[in-house]
């Protein structure tokens, strides 16, 4: 059956027909002929045998009652210990109500039964104690794995709202200043076109360049929207891919170390290479750099990457958090994955970003 009310059921008949049918059995050879059996050739061979001899070695099976009371034990715990354990030690009692008299040893009888049904408890109680174990071990399983799945889900919205925000500052950096800065050239060209239009060709053609270098970015935003490099490329192919294009774009030297990633979650992967990705960013952005140095690797305790650049550096003592964004954002990348940023720099002398993160973190 399929019906767990059925399937329930089934179980408490058929836990019930074992304690049971023990009994019956026993009921039933009790009353068996004798004479019959001392007429069988094999039954011969146990020589000096009675009946008494007989019944009460067969009355032993009772040690397999265990078998039963160990299943109710484990499927419903406390109430199928008590119940099994009822059910069987009343049987046993009520048995030699109709048993014949002379068919048995009855002190031996007694005796056996206290052993039965004392050994048959404490398996019992041990088994049910283990059930209970297990099931508070599942259930505190079944905790931590919604508890997980709860943590994974506010992870992907935090990155997601994190990706929104950086996606906006960077419109808003490139997009957004490039067209502000170009209405008010179109502003001055429009006052200077009466009044001196060689200066209003000069701010046109500076209204055209920003426009063009507007236009670039939005493109490279839109691309990096699109694109999904460490899909396509890996962590490693991945930096080296937004290192080169870098390079190319600034036309400055890019030396890159290989690169060596152990195998890593997707999401710590993300994490590192969106840390990477605002780092190159922030070179293009601010450093004025004509080298820019990239190195990642791993040894048994640490995974790191190095990015590194020969800029104008700044003071990160005086560095507002409101001017420096992308620097607040990596150091939140880096707490979602425990890992550890250092930025060192000073003006004039060139910026070095530092990952690191343990495997035990992983």
């Amino acid at each position: 059956s399929t019906n767990p009310r059925a399937i329930h059921r089934q179980m408490i008949g058929a836990l019930t027909f074992a304690i049971a049918a023990h009994q019956f059995d026993l009921w039933q050879s009790s009353y068996a002929s004798y004479e019959v059996l001392e007429a069988n050739k094999n039954f011969q061979i146990l020589i000096g045998w009675d009946i008494i001899d007989v019944n009460n070695v067969h009355a032993f099976g009772a040690i397999f009652l265990m078998v039963p009371i160990v299943l109710a034990c484990w499927h419903y715990g406390y109430l199928g210990m008590w119940t099994s354990l009822g059910l069987n030690a009343t049987l046993y009692v009520i048995a030699p109500l109709w048993l014949p008299a002379d068919g048995y040893d009855w002190w031996f009888y007694s005796v056996r039964g206290f052993v039965l049904l004392g050994t048959s408890l404490i398996v019992a109680w041990i088994v049910t104690n283990l059930a209970q174990e297990q099931q508070r071990k599942e259930e505190a399983l079944r905790t931590a794995n919604a508890k997980l799945a709860e943590q994974a889900a506010i992870n992907e919205q935090l990155a997601t709202s994190r990706e929104r925000n950086r996606l906006a500052r960077e419109l808003h950096d490139t997009l957004a200043h490039s067209l502000s800065g170009t209405a008010v050239q179109l502003e001055a060209v429009q006052v200077l076109l009466n009044v001196n239009p060689t200066a209003a060709v000069d701010e046109l053609k500076e209204a055209r360049q920003q426009i063009r270098a507007g236009l670039h970015e939005a493109r490279r935003a839109i691309t990096a929207l699109r694109a999904t490099p460490l899909e396509e490329l890996g962590l490693a192919d991945a930096i080296e891919r937004r290192t080169q294009e870098l390079a190319q774009r600034n036309q400055i030297t890019a030396d890159i170390s290989p690169l060596s990633f152990p195998p890593l979650p997707p999401f710590t992967e993300q994490t590192i290479f969106r840390i990477a990705e605002e780092a190159l960013t922030n070179i293009e952005k601010h450093a004025q750099a004509d080298t820019v140095w990239v190195s990642a690797g791993h040894d048994t305790n640490t995974i790191f990457l190095i990015i590194r650049d020969n800029g104008r550096g700044f003071d990160p003592t005086q560095a507002q958090p409101t001017n420096h964004y992308g620097l607040i954002g990596m150091q939140e990348r880096a707490t979602l994955i425990e890992a550890t940023l250092t930025l060192t720099s000073a003006p004039t002398q060139g910026t070095t970003l530092r990952l690191s993160i343990p495997h035990n973190n992983l």
